[in-house]
């Protein structure tokens, strides 16, 4: 029922917003940020520090998949005991993968939160300025936006700001 109401009030606002709003901009501030060198420098550096970790988990996908197919082709003929060596040999492998894996995605996450922690307050305050500057009565996130002339788009001018901040 609170999110009924919600939509329902977000759907009345949007509606009646052009009644009041005079001048109307629209941002895509994941794609400003994303496109700032702040962003391409830590997607860089990222990619560098986890190189190491992606290649053992290429190694350890290849592996696995060498087990299986060694299961497959010869399990059949195989013992019990050498088919629970395999077995335990690839729950070790999948093991080693998986601690790989969440390690990797836990750095992602961690360097995802440090690079927003510094450009969210850049962003706001860009977005503030450029507001004041353009005397904006409402910015509205591009996503939620159906159309919009392309000069009403601040995305790049916020872009261009988050790259020329220090």
């Amino acid at each position: 029922m609170r999110s009924l109401l919600a939509g329902f009030g977000l759907v009345t606002a949007l509606a009646l917003a052009p009644a009041y709003a005079n001048n109307v901009a629209v941002a895509d501030s994941q794609a400003a940020v994303l496109a700032s060198n702040v962003a391409k420098q830590t997607i860089e550096s990222l990619n560098t520090t986890l190189q190491p970790q992606r290649t053992r988990l290429e190694t350890l996908r290849n592996d696995i998949n060498a087990l299986q197919d060694k299961f497959t082709k010869n399990g059949s003929v195989m013992s019990d005991k050498d088919k629970q060596a395999l077995a335990a040999q690839a729950q070790s492998k999948l093991n080693d993968y998986n601690s790989t894996a969440e390690g990797v995605q836990k750095r992602i996450e961690e360097a995802q939160t440090n690079m927003l922690k510094t450009l969210m307050p850049k962003l706001e305050s860009i977005i503030d300025d450029l507001r004041k500057e353009g005397n904006y009565d409402v910015i509205i996130e591009k996503k939620y936006v159906i159309y919009a002339v392309p000069a009403a788009d601040l995305t790049k001018k916020i872009t261009d700001r988050l790259n020329a901040a220090k």
